[in-house]
């Protein structure tokens, strides 16, 4: 029998009409999305205990870059966001919703539960990877919180992950500056730690993109500090090369948010 391929069909359901094998991260086969059992109460229990995917997950650029236990998880990633987003001073002339930066910091990689954190040099397409996150979120939301109890917290979630994806509100384009400057972080603390020496990739790809001004002081402030460790193992000329002349904001041409 001929395969039947519609053409409302997205990348995703054309891979599953072939029968083909649909991936996320690290090339993991991903399941099913969940479907309601019906019973609001069993469903939403299904949500809770997704959420556990994403205290075990590891963030897949450490584990690629074979740093020892890859103890970075996303539920770490995004913790430490939301206390950074704390962190964050607010004026009349610079206002900034503060508590929906820290709910926002605890959402924006909340599909990653179901199909992992796939990173650019998986070859995956930005628009499959968006879709893949896009299905698993209508999962979580439709299917496991699709009762009316949980009409506000689906509503919330919902609001905030769209709001981040967009990156079009002063709110949501901090929380990706705080994304971008978390990762920065870690990847110092590895190289501190476990003295991993293939990591610049992780700078070059995140720090000339920092906006806020706040953001951007920390930026230079760690910067700084990364400077002087590599310099005390004897490797200055090393670390500039890698960074290749990225610089702290250099390729953000339009007004601080």
């Amino acid at each position: 029998m001929p395969i039947r391929v519609e053409e409302n069909m997205d990348m995703v359901e054309v891979a599953k009409a072939v029968n083909k094998e649909v991936k996320g991260a690290g090339g993991r086969i991903l399941e099913e999305t969940y479907k309601s059992t019906g019973n609001e109460a069993l469903d939403t229990l299904a949500f809770l205990h997704l959420l556990e995917q994403l205290k075990t997950q590891k963030r897949s650029g450490w584990i690629r870059e074979g740093v020892s236990s890859a103890g970075s998880l996303i539920s770490d990633h995004m913790c430490r966001m939301a206390l950074m987003a704390l962190m964050i001073p607010t004026t009349s002339e610079r206002p900034l919703d503060i508590p929906r930066c820290v709910m926002m910091a605890l959402v924006h990689d909340l599909a990653e539960a179901h199909v992992g954190d796939i990173t650019p040099v998986e070859g995956v397409p930005a628009h499959v990877k968006h879709e893949l996150e896009e299905q698993a979120m209508d999962s979580f939301l439709n299917e496991m919180l699709g009762g009316e109890g949980n009409r506000q917290a689906r509503e919330r979630f919902r609001s905030l992950w769209d709001e981040y994806e967009a990156r079009e509100t002063p709110e949501s384009k901090l929380v990706k500056d705080l994304d971008r400057l978390e990762l920065a972080l870690q990847a110092v603390e590895y190289e501190r730690s476990q003295d991993v020496r293939t990591l610049h990739p992780f700078f070059t790809g995140s720090i000339p993109h920092l906006e806020h001004p706040s953001v951007r002081a920390w930026g230079e402030t760690l910067m700084a500090e990364r400077r002087e460790l590599w310099a005390t193992r004897g490797r200055a000329d090393e670390e500039r090369a890698g960074l290749n002349g990225a610089m702290v904001g250099s390729k953000h041409d339009g007004p601080s948010v």
